[in-house]
């Protein structure tokens, strides 16, 4: 990890959207393995998703390390998804693989040439912008269900550039190799896109494989067009760097107020139900 090169800056209202360059984490599959077995002892009733990239045979060989390092206490696992990061847009040279429907189809048969031991596994798409895409990406994870059980949908939009007018110099300036000062949108910014991809996602996925949608989530009302679209959870990021981990509850809390606006007593109420009129794949 290079501070000069890996770099997030906040931007836009109330700085809720971010950009970032920072590709991969700087640690190791070791640290996250710690990190989450200490969260485990700590009693902290939380699940936890262990991202995880590289090459195919690699990300097998880790899979098994996975479940051997969690397989000694239940505790420590019982809340543990595992998610295949094929979507990352900061690696330079390389383009995220589930992009390519024939190469993210033969990644996953070699990564899950023997077998899923036990865990319970995702994909990590990048934004999808036209219908070949979402056919392509999910006629690839349907043929591979049961072993793939859930996606997040989005990573961040890559190809980014914020200004600052002051300097007039990206805000990403010291990250000065060229491209580098481009990075990937989260926040406020993507939410629409975000909605698209959870919402045809969900249309042609099997009812089986779960959705998380992720993307602009910063208020009640964000994560509720996340659900309505039919996700079956919501992930929240760009927004906990600028109001830290109360946004989680703020969130929670206009969440239900607009439930009970609308007399909604559960998720399942309203979850999957929009009412968006004509089916693209009527079409």
């Amino acid at each position: 990890h290079d501070d000069a090169q890996h770099q997030w800056r906040a931007w836009g209202g109330n700085n809720k959207n971010t950009i970032n360059c920072l590709g991969y984490s700087c640690h190791d599959f070791d640290y996250y393995v710690n990190a989450i077995q200490t969260l485990a002892s700590e009693s902290m009733n939380k699940p936890a998703i262990l991202s995880l990239s590289g090459y195919a045979t690699e990300i097998a060989d880790l899979l098994q390390q996975t479940a051997k390092a969690f397989s000694t206490n239940q505790k420590d696992g019982a809340g543990l998804l595992v998610e295949l990061n094929l979507s990352c847009p900061n690696i330079k040279g390389k383009p995220p693989i589930a992009y390519d429907f024939d190469a993210m189809s033969e990644y996953l048969k070699t990564v899950f040439s023997q077998g899923t031991h036990g865990l319970v596994i995702g994909v990590k798409l990048p934004p999808y912008v036209y219908e070949g895409q979402f056919r392509g990406a999910a006629q690839v994870l349907n043929a591979q269900y049961p072993n793939v059980q859930y996606i997040t949908s989005i990573n961040t939009l890559g190809g980014g550039l914020i200004i600052d007018i002051e300097t007039e110099t990206p805000v990403l300036a010291q990250a000065t190799q060229g491209a580098s000062s481009m990075g990937g949108l989260g926040g406020p910014a993507v939410h629409a896109l975000a909605l698209g991809n959870v919402r045809r996602m969900r249309q042609l996925l099997r009812d089986e494989i779960d959705v998380i949608g992720c993307g602009g989530v910063d208020s009640g009302a964000a994560a509720f067009s996340h659900l309505l679209c039919g996700a079956s959870a919501v992930m929240v990021a760009s927004v906990l760097l600028a109001e830290g981990v109360s946004a989680l509850e703020r969130i929670q809390l206009e969440l239900k107020v607009i439930m009970a606006q609308k007399g909604y007593s559960q998720i399942s109420d309203f979850q999957g139900k929009l009412k968006d009129g004509k089916d693209p794949t009527s079409e």
